[in-house]
């Protein structure tokens, strides 16, 4: 069964809005108690809640070995099921592992992990099935385009973390609530989008097509052994700041950068999350279709979210250290000097990041190793290097490095985009 390939006049437009409609509703939840967690919460309990999300960050990538990005750019429905199947069985092995990874890291006390305790380590386990199960259900929904079920299921989870987290912060929970409202968080969405998914496989099943799975996994190779290292040094590149930062000027100072992330966060959630997904869905068309429809297609998405980062970050930016202190309290002053300071980089950014699946869509996982390299060394090194001159210097000369590493990016997706011969070829 193939899925349908035309686009309909304004299709694109009219998916964005839907997902960004409950991705705004998730998002705009957790921004109006965001005020309420810096007065619940300390920027040392961010800091600490920090070095576990970034755990998180980079570990999530791995739970289904990126298959799930298979289920999305097939345009064949059984093989998107099979590929789903795989997800499903696969993310609880994954994810036992990489907890164990959490208590080494913890046990030796890398870059600062050592502040968290074992006890966090199950809580993980919980946290990275939920994550897996919901983003395999999520882009085989999107690969339907079935948009309107993953714009509740982020609804669901927005308003589960944002609840959990000012309930666990009045309740004096310290850091720890942060990490159970966001544990709370990541398991809301998942059973709305099971059902959706759940019919097609059993109907697949029901036909005796398990076999079939270890040749689907063969056939799927590149996305385990050539996406999945660049995706992991991409989460390594995003995550690895707070726990230096952690390393280098204390808890306190990550918590600053982690509220920085966070709100810098919710446009590209808001915006750049559900242009990706919808993004991904119509390069695989328009990749089908050949000629020129997938960098006309990539030109005029960059386009529209170059106005959008403009209209969004330039004024946030600007104003943060102004408002920052009178929205989130007297102690996160600093954090709004950092926003500014990043400002080169979340521009960049928001342009590059959600058209960056293109390269799989191509065929052409391997050329991300190049921004990975630049993305991940870069900023960390001239961070590090720049560390005596205090944390604003430092952080300033991440952002700049990091910018420098998505122009280099968008470069790598232009090329990809006029790339010839690949209408015949699958990735899976």
């Amino acid at each position: 069964m193939s899925i349908r390939l035309r686009l309909p006049k304004g299709a694109f437009s009219r998916q964005v809005a839907t997902l960004t409609t409950g991705t705004a509703v998730g998002q705009l939840i957790v921004v109006a108690v965001m005020p309420l967690l810096t007065r619940l919460y300390t920027p040392d309990d961010l800091g600490v809640f920090g070095l576990f999300s970034s755990f998180l960050g980079v570990a999530a990538v791995a739970t289904c070995l990126r298959l799930e990005w298979g289920v999305a750019s097939t345009a064949d429905e059984n093989e998107a099921a099979d590929l789903l199947a795989l997800c499903l069985i696969v993310c609880p092995v994954a994810s036992l592992a990489l907890a164990a990874i959490l208590a080494g890291l913890i046990g030796t006390d890398v870059v600062s992990f050592g502040l968290l305790p074992m006890w966090t380590v199950p809580l993980a386990l919980v946290a990275l099935v939920a994550t897996g199960a919901f983003t395999a259900l999520r882009y085989w929904h999107v690969g339907r385009r079935e948009f309107r079920d993953v714009s509740a299921a982020a609804v669901a989870q927005g308003a589960g973390r944002a609840g959990a987290s000012v309930a666990f912060g009045a309740a004096s929970a310290g850091w720890p609530g942060l990490l159970l409202g966001d544990l709370v968080g990541r398991l809301l969405g998942i059973g709305r989008l099971w059902r959706g998914a759940r019919p097609v496989l059993r109907e697949r099943w029901s036909g005796g097509t398990r076999p079939v799975l270890g040749e689907r996994l063969r056939r799927a190779w590149r996305y385990p052994f050539v996406v999945l290292p660049s995706s992991l040094l991409d989460a390594l590149a995003a995550a690895l700041p707070l726990p230096v930062i952690a390393t280098l000027f204390g808890t306190s100072a990550a918590g600053q950068f982690a509220l920085v992330w966070r709100a810098a966060s919710v446009p590209a959630a808001l915006i750049g999350a559900s242009v990706a997904d919808v993004f991904h869905a119509h390069a695989t068309s328009a990749r089908a279709q050949g000629g020129p429809a997938v960098r006309n297609l990539l030109l005029r998405t960059a386009s529209r979210l170059a106005l959008l980062a403009t209209v969004i970050y330039v004024p946030a930016c600007l104003a943060a250290p102004i408002v920052f202190r009178w929205i989130f309290g007297h102690e996160w002053r600093v954090a709004g000097w950092l926003m500014l300071l990043l400002l080169p980089m979340w521009w960049t950014s928001a342009i590059v990041s959600p058209v960056s699946r293109l390269l799989v869509v191509m065929n052409r996982p391997a050329w991300k190793f190049a921004f990975d390299a630049a993305f991940l060394v870069g900023p960390i090194v001239a961070m590090y290097f720049l560390r005596d001159r205090g944390r604003e210097t430092a952080v300033l000369a991440y952002g700049l490095a990091a910018t420098l590493a998505y122009i280099l990016y968008a470069v790598l997706l232009f090329a990809a985009s006029g790339s010839d011969g690949l209408a015949g070829r699958k990735l899976a």
